[in-house]
C-alpha cells in the first residue's frame, strides 16, 4: 500500500504498537503525527521517525483539540489510529472505582475524543480509515484478574462496531484491531491490586506465546487492504468465538 499525500494521527504512538504503525504509515510515505503522554519517548519518536508529535492526554478536550489543529497543518486527515490505553487488574473486590474510572476515560472515552474529533471532516470528505485498537480481551476473555481491563475492551468494541455501521454510507472504513499478548512494556507493567488493596507495578511474566509489534502491524495493514473490520491475531478466531459463545458460562 502506498499512502501518498495521506495523513496518519496515532494516539499512544510513541511506543509499542503505535509506533510500529507509525513507522509502517511513514514508510508508505504518510505524514505521520504522534500523540502520546509521554515526552520522553516522543522525543525519541521524533527523532526517529522526523515526524510531527503532540504531547496528548486522550482524557483532555483540550489536549485532543490541540492534537486535531496540529494534525490539520498537514493536510486533510485521512487515518485516525486511537492507540492509546492503559491497563490494571487484580482482585477484583480491591480494584478502586478510581481506577474503573481511569481505564474507562483512556480507553473507552480517550478513543471516542480522538474519533470525534475528526469525524466531521471526514464524513464531509466521504472518506478515511479509522483503527481502534482493542484486544483479544475484548473478544473472549478466560483471566479472572483483568476485569478493569477487558470491561473497557469489550465496550471499544461495541463502540467499533456501531461506528463501522454508521461510517459505512460515508464510505469510511473502521478496523477493530484485537490483538492477543504482545512483546511491548505494556503487559509488562499494568498496576495490579493485591490483598492489602495497595497498587503495585511490576515486570509480569508474559510467557512464551506471544506476539511481536511486526506480527501486529502486519495484520492491521493487510486488514485495512482488504476493508476488514476485524482484525484478529488469535488463530482460528472464528472457531474461537463461536466455542467461546456455547461456553461463556464460567461455572
Amino acid at each position: 500500500m502506498d499512502f501518498s499525500g495521506k495523513v496518519a494521527v496515532i494516539t499512544g504512538g510513541a511506543d509499542g504498537i503505535g509506533l510500529d504503525a507509525a513507522e509502517a504509515f511513514k514508510s508508505r510515505n504518510a505524514d505521520v503525527v504522534i500523540a502520546d503522554i509521554n515526552e520522553e519517548k516522543l522525543n525519541s519518536a521524533a527523532e526517529r521517525l522526523k515526524a510531527t508529535t503532540v504531547r496528548c492526554d486522550v482524557r483532555s478536550d483540550k489536549d485532543i483539540l490541540t492534537l486535531r489543529d496540529a494534525a490539520n497543518r498537514q493536510g486533510p486527515v485521512d487515518i485516525v489510529m486511537a492507540n492509546a490505553g492503559v491497563a490494571a487488574g487484580g482482585r477484583f473486590e480491591k480494584i478502586p472505582m478510581s481506577e474503573w474510572q481511569r481505564l474507562f476515560d483512556v480507553n473507552v472515552m480517550g478513543a471516542t475524543r480522538t474519533i470525534n474529533a475528526f469525524l466531521p471532516d471526514m464524513i464531509e470528505r466521504q472518506s478515511g480509515i479509522i483503527i481502534i485498537t482493542g484486544s483479544s480481551a475484548g473478544l473472549f476473555n478466560n483471566n479472572g484478574m483483568n476485569a478493569p481491563y477487558a470491561s473497557s475492551k469489550y465496550a471499544l468494541q461495541g463502540m467499533a462496531k456501531a461506528l463501522a455501521v454508521y461510517c459505512r454510507q460515508y464510505s469510511i472504513q473502521v478496523h477493530y484491531l484485537a490483538p492477543r499478548m504482545t512483546d511491548t512494556a505494556f503487559p509488562r507493567s499494568s498496576v495490579a491490586w493485591g490483598r492489602k488493596g495497595s497498587h503495585v507495578t511490576s515486570e509480569v511474566d508474559i510467557g512464551t506465546d506471544f506476539d511481536t509489534v511486526s506480527d501486529v502491524t502486519n495484520a492491521l495493514l493487510e486488514g485495512i487492504e482488504n476493508n476488514q473490520f476485524l482484525i484478529s491475531l488469535t488463530k482460528n478466531t472464528e472457531e474461537q468465538l463461536t466455542s467461546f459463545a456455547q461456553s461463556q458460562s464460567p461455572f
